[in-house]
């Protein structure tokens, strides 16, 4: 298996696991988005908190020129280590989430 499918099977396997946790409201539905062509992955928290609408992204990955972007990353886990411990190399990892001018500092990838 290359390198970019093997990304893209890291990835959704993350998003996967973190999928089956489920949201304290019956209202409120996980949902995964895996769009292999444009390589855009993404696990939402759609749904009603009473009147409230819920509509958010909780983990946002992508893959750009065959690194791991870490887009947005709502949980508690650290999702550059689950990388990690998978064999992805820190220089693959990306943590877009963070300001360009930080990412030479985080130890990670810078793009």
């Amino acid at each position: 298996m290359d390198k970019l499918e093997q990304y893209r099977q890291y990835i959704q396997t993350i998003l996967t696991k973190h999928g089956e946790y489920k949201p304290l409201r019956e209202d409120i539905e996980s949902e995964l988005i895996f769009d292999t062509v444009h390589d855009h992955y993404q696990l939402m928290r759609v749904g009603w908190n009473g009147l409230s609408r819920i509509y958010h992204s909780v983990i946002h990955f992508d893959i750009k020129n065959h690194k791991i972007w870490i887009q947005q990353n709502m949980t508690d886990v650290d999702l550059a280590q689950e990388l990690l411990e998978m064999g992805v190399p820190k220089d693959d990892i990306v943590l877009g989430l963070q300001p360009p001018y930080k990412r030479p500092y985080t130890g990670y990838g810078v793009a």
